[in-house]
């Protein structure tokens, strides 16, 4: 237990001793939580709506009033409903809004053309919404992106820093002459990575509910199984690549390649529906694409089967564990 403890501190006191890795685990990501959550406005708005109308049922467009006089509250825009004529009076300063105003007005100005000349519409979509999820807004994406995206830096540079610069200086070698085994330090490795992830986690929606009203519905028990399976399986993925490449330089290089890549195509900061269909392809082998879906299902924000949730989590889960191990004796092995 001793030795466990005493590799987890060495780790997690490396872990904020390396500039570059701390830069992109937690100031990279909250730099772009602050970007993206002033451009976004954050999550707590919606678009309101209001219609004040006396001769037509039109509930579905919002609030409804009997004159322009009873409206109360703030709205985006309100429609006044005379028998053959519709009155808009839009809030033009927040252009956020504009084109969602636009699609709003086009679909009122459709029905009421419809009621007026009696015409009963062909198709009738009715909406329901789920109890147990939410709208992803834009800041969502952003706010579950950036924790994706710390996960895979802690991930991915932490344990290229650790074999990479490790072996350069001999440090592995070393290791070999001491009493530690190769799972101790492994383990020790990835206990400090998954705290590291937590306390990252921590910060980013804690700035996300101060700063811009974010609001989740946190299952803590996933959650923490979504960031621990997700760290895990980004250290599998630094650990290859320092199998791959021998000196530091050069896997700092791709992993930084890399990491851009994956920021990009894996969903994170965007659906992956934008992506063209050959690219949408390469996405489905990013792991960052699978750590980004568990976490807006821990988080509320993503709704697929309980299933489908299990079966990702322990694929990157237990894959992940195996693959640290085999590719961390494969390196420590090198050094005997």
């Amino acid at each position: 237990m001793s030795e466990f403890l005493s590799l987890f501190s060495a780790m997690w006191k490396e872990s904020w001793r390396d500039r570059i890795a701390t830069f992109f685990s937690v100031a990279f990501p909250v730099m772009f939580l602050l970007i993206f959550g002033f451009i976004f406005g954050g999550s707590g708005e919606s678009v309101k709506t209001a219609v004040v109308a006396v001769e037509y049922d039109l509930s579905d467009f919002g609030d409804v009033y009997l004159s322009l006089e009873e409206v109360e509250g703030y709205y985006h825009e309100v429609a006044v409903v005379e028998r053959d004529r519709i009155v808009f009076i839009r809030n033009t300063t927040d252009e956020y809004y504009q084109s969602l105003l636009d699609s709003w007005e086009m679909s009122l100005k459709n029905k009421v053309e419809r009621l007026l000349n009696g015409l009963n519409p062909v198709i009738v979509v009715k909406k329901k919404p789920l109890e147990t999820t939410r709208q992803l807004a834009a800041f969502d994406y952003t706010l579950t992106g950036v924790i994706a995206i710390s996960l895979l830096s802690i991930g991915l540079f932490g344990t290229v820093d650790v074999f990479s610069h490790y072996r350069e200086r001999g440090f592995l070698k070393r290791l070999r002459a001491t009493p530690v085994g190769n799972f101790s330090f492994v383990f020790g490795l990835v206990s400090a990575r998954m705290a590291y992830g937590i306390l990252s986690t921590t910060i980013i929606m804690i700035l996300g509910v101060l700063l811009f009203k974010a609001r989740y519905e946190l299952n803590v028990p996933l959650f923490l199984l979504s960031v621990m399976s997700s760290v895990l399986c980004f250290i599998a993925f630094g650990a290859l690549i320092s199998i791959l490449f021998k000196k530091s330089e050069v896997t700092t290089q791709v992993s930084i390649i890399l990491f851009t890549i994956m920021m990009f195509l894996s969903g994170v900061y965007f659906p992956i529906s934008f992506l063209p269909a050959y690219l949408r392809t390469v996405a489905l082998f990013l792991p960052v694409k699978y750590g980004v879906e568990v976490i807006r299902y821990s988080l509320g924000f993503e709704i697929f089967p309980f299933t489908r949730y299990l079966f990702t989590v322990s694929i990157m889960f237990g894959a992940g564990l195996v693959f640290v191990f085999y590719t961390s004796s494969l390196i420590l092995r090198k050094e005997d």
